[in-house]
Parts: structure tokens; sequence; C-alpha cells
């Protein structure tokens, strides 16, 4: 996989999806191709003039090559070391299964009102990955146009706290605390807080797919 790592974190996530998508010499039309909108659409990314669904930063990240996290500021306390650094050091390799709630990587999505935290370290050199998703009121996946997975992929989530709206299939589905579903991770798929509260989803993928 990619890696935006030798770029600089100040830029915004504008500038590095650029950058990203230069890197992999792509043109705006290309990359709009791969990931299933128009030029302008791109453009607009590119420029800061619009911000990406869930679905879209899904799909960018599978077009570009680029974990999901070298999109965003790294907002971990502690070691700053990168994945790859984490490999390679003896110190972290010992205490890889344990990721202590103030020390996980966290991403701010450009809604506004979605963040998820990252439970493990090196999530590529797993096989699966659970992510911790925080949904404000309103936030959603996108409200035209589901999820899907890569073929053979699988996904688990459990609803922590509050309340969502999950369609899996073609079917809505109103999850409460406590609830759970398991399905395959290429089931066209969305969700939605359109509730009054936070609501905090427990996500599961196999293998990794950000």
């Amino acid at each position: 996989m990619n890696s935006l790592r030798g770029i600089t974190m100040q830029l915004s996530f504008s500038e590095k999806l650029r950058q990203a998508r230069k890197n992999n010499n792509l043109t705006i039309e290309q990359l709009a191709n791969m990931v299933g909108c128009s030029k302008s659409y791109i453009s607009q990314l590119e420029n800061d003039a619009t911000k990406p669904s869930v679905t879209m930063l899904g799909k960018l990240v599978e077009a570009l090559g680029v974990p999901i996290t070298d999109f965003f500021q790294d907002n971990r306390a502690g070691s700053q070391e990168t994945e790859g650094e984490m490999e390679t050091s003896p110190a972290i390799i010992k205490s890889e299964s344990l990721v202590k709630k103030g020390s996980r990587r966290t991403i701010n999505y450009p809604d506004g009102k979605t963040k998820s935290h990252f439970l493990t370290r090196a999530v590529y050199q797993k096989k699966m990955q659970p992510i911790l998703t925080v949904i404000e009121p309103g936030g959603d996946s996108n409200n035209e146009e589901k999820i899907v997975h890569p073929v053979g992929s699988e996904e688990f989530l459990m609803v922590v706290k509050g309340e969502i709206e999950f369609e899996v299939a073609g079917e809505t589905y109103i999850m409460e605390e406590g609830d759970s579903f398991y399905f395959n991770g290429n089931t066209p798929h969305r969700w939605r807080n359109s509730g009054d509260e936070t609501a905090e989803v427990l996500f599961v993928w196999t293998p990794a797919v950000w």
C-alpha cells in the first residue's frame, strides 16, 4: 500500500488528496472514473469546495492505495512512529496487542459529524480491523450511495451506545444499544444516526478495508 508519510502533516485533506493522485500518476478524470464520480467532484474535493462522504473516502482509499489515516492528522498520544516503524521496534512489538484508550489513532471525518478510533496498531499486518466509530446526530455514511467492500470480506457491527439506522441488502433496521449484525462485506449497505443523541458503533472487518 502507498503512503503519504513523506508529506507534511500540516497539509489539508484536499492537498493530500491531490498529492496522492499525482503520486499515482492519475489525472482527475482517471480518478473520477475509478471511484464512480464526475471530474468536477474530484476537482471540488481537491480545491476544498466540498467534503467527501464516508463512502467516498473508502473508494478514494481503495483507488489510491493509501491508508485512510494518512489523509488525517495523527491524533495519537505518545509515540509518533509510523506503522512501518512500529514493526521494527522491539519495544512496540512486545506491547502491540495492547492499545490504551489515550493512545488510539483517531480520524475525524470531513463532515464534522463522524470520527473513528482505530483499536489496533499496524492494521495492515492483521487479518481483521476493529474500529469504534462515534456518529453525531445527522451523521451518515452517504445518503445517496451504499458502501460495498471487496468480495470475500466480512463485516460485523454492534451498537455500543445510542441507535442508528442500518440498511443492508435493501432492508432497513433500527439498531439500538447492544444490537449486532454480521454480513458479507460486499453486500451494499449504509448507516445513519437519525436520532438526537450521539451513537457509538463497533465495526469489525476482515480483512482490513481501510
